[in-house]
């Protein structure tokens, strides 16, 4: 009989479907066969192309067995208005869809992994949440995800239990994921003298790899709307980001800043020539300037020699990190190793399985 693992969560961008790459990775090396469901898809884009991009990098890079697309994620609901998309009356429509997509997929697999929504409270207005979903398809425990790295936790951890009560779904247990290491011996801590008394089990902590939620400098392009100075330095557009630094202050007072990190974005404006050199001497992946200002020829060419990406912000300072942080980095194929190597030492298999 297959065996389900349903990972859900309270809050959003968890690290969900890392953590599902993570498992079919090391349940394949066991030699199970694995198929991987997500009931419901989330394109980026509301009318045009439906599929969810993590379903499809899923299916293109870990998966062993070729499940078409339509039974891997019956579902498609974009995240751009998606309220006026939905409403109760196509409830028992997707719900069927659902069930008969789970019913194939489940076949002649020991292991199936289920990605849930956004979070447990996504869709719940017209009953298609992830409880909602789990009970129509007889699965009758879940494994939250939790990605806080304070004392919140609790409550978040509290508040979900009580509810899963309320709804008569059981907890199978509490993967704490893309935690700060330094947090990761308070978690400890909490397991011990608070998470026990909820009976509920602690199957991982996962420490928060900024390689693999560092946004590239491709993607930094992209949601800016920017433009490419210098088509010499392409090469650079895959360097990750782990840092951001805005130079708003004179040289020998950006030195002490850019010294003490590596791999960062450093966004100034175009005329700024002495702060844009500064950085190029140091680890940068990327300028970015601001206030559509374009710098001197001399500055574009010390970049490109350097194979350091210089971006034409169209928006300010503000505007342009606001979209920054909007940002959801894509997990890469060439990260699959680093994710296997992350999941495999941090979970507690028995548990789990």
């Amino acid at each position: 009989m297959v065996k389900n693992i349903y990972l859900c969560s309270l809050e959003e961008r968890v690290g969900k479907t890392l953590l599902s790459i993570g498992l079919i990775q090391y349940l394949q090396n066991q030699g199970k066969k694995v198929a991987y469901f997500k009931p419901i898809g989330i394109p980026k884009a509301a009318f045009s192309n439906k599929a969810d991009v993590d379903v499809g990098f899923i299916q293109n890079s870990v998966l062993k067995e070729v499940i078409p697309y339509d039974i891997t994620s019956p579902v498609s609901i974009p995240d751009s208005y998606y309220i006026d998309l939905i409403d109760r009356d196509i409830k028992e429509d997707y719900l069927d869809k659902i069930k008969k997509a789970y019913e194939v997929i489940s076949k002649d697999f020991d292991y199936v992994i289920i990605e849930g929504a956004p979070s447990i409270r996504k869709f719940i207005r017209v009953g298609i949440d992830d409880i909602s979903i789990a009970q129509n398809l007889g699965i009758e425990e879940l494994i939250v995800v939790n990605c806080e790295s304070s004392d919140r936790c609790i409550d978040n951890l509290y508040f979900t239990k009580n509810y899963f009560d309320y709804r008569n779904m059981k907890i199978k247990g509490i993967i704490f994921n893309l935690i700060d290491h330094e947090y990761i011996a308070r978690i400890e801590e909490l397991e011990e003298n608070n998470i026990k008394r909820y009976g509920i089990p602690v199957l991982g902590i996962v420490e928060k790899s900024y390689v693999l939620y560092s946004p590239r400098v491709l993607e930094i392009l992209g949601s800016i709307g920017g433009e490419l100075l210098n088509e010499g330095a392409t090469s650079g557009l895959n360097n990750n980001v782990e840092h951001y630094i805005i130079g708003a202050m004179n040289v020998q007072a950006a030195l002490k800043y850019l010294r003490q990190v590596k791999n960062f974005a450093f966004i100034t404006g175009g005329d700024r020539s002495d702060l844009i050199l500064a950085a190029l001497n140091e680890d940068v992946a990327v300028i970015i300037l601001t206030g559509y200002i374009i710098p001197d020829t001399k500055i574009i060419t010390a970049a490109t020699e350097k194979g350091v990406p210089i971006i034409l912000s169209p928006s300010d300072t503000y505007t342009t990190m606001r979209n920054i942080d909007r940002i959801k980095p894509g997990l890469q194929s060439d990260e699959i190793q680093i994710i296997h190597d992350l999941i495999e030492k941090s979970l507690d298999w028995d548990k789990i399985l």
